[in-house]
């Protein structure tokens, strides 16, 4: 007891860290496209979701071609074809973002300064 055991270091790629192989490009054949747009069905790559939309594009999209696709090789291709900033841009949140100037109330802000607890009793 008392004795800590060393493991044997771990090897570890130079540029420090797990290296993918390099991703062959995708030939983007009218079919392959018309298998992106299936996969883009009910999914909109666009406004505050648009990273998990594109979660389910990609999973789709690979399963449609037989090959796993990365998410930044969709993304260039779809930036190629549209605006994708000016299509987020012109997305409607689905909540209200106004900002309002908030002042704490003064006692509360004292109290606080003070270290004293609000509304609890113990």
């Amino acid at each position: 007891m008392g004795e800590v055991e060393t493991a044997a270091p771990i090897a570890v790629p130079e540029g420090g860290g797990e290296q993918e192989p390099p991703e062959e490009p995708v030939s983007w054949s009218p079919e392959v496209e018309v298998c992106l747009f299936h996969a883009m069905l009910g999914h909109k790559p666009v406004g505050v979701n648009r990273h998990f939309h594109m979660i389910c594009i990609r999973d789709k999209f690979s399963q449609n071609i037989g090959r796993q696709v990365s998410s930044k090789v969709i993304w260039d291709h779809l930036g190629t074809m549209y605006d994708m900033q000016a299509l987020h841009e012109s997305e409607i949140l689905p909540f209200p973002n106004l900002e309002k100037n908030f002042n704490l109330p003064d006692e509360i802000f004292q109290s606080v300064r003070e270290g004293e607890r609000i509304g609890t009793e113990l």
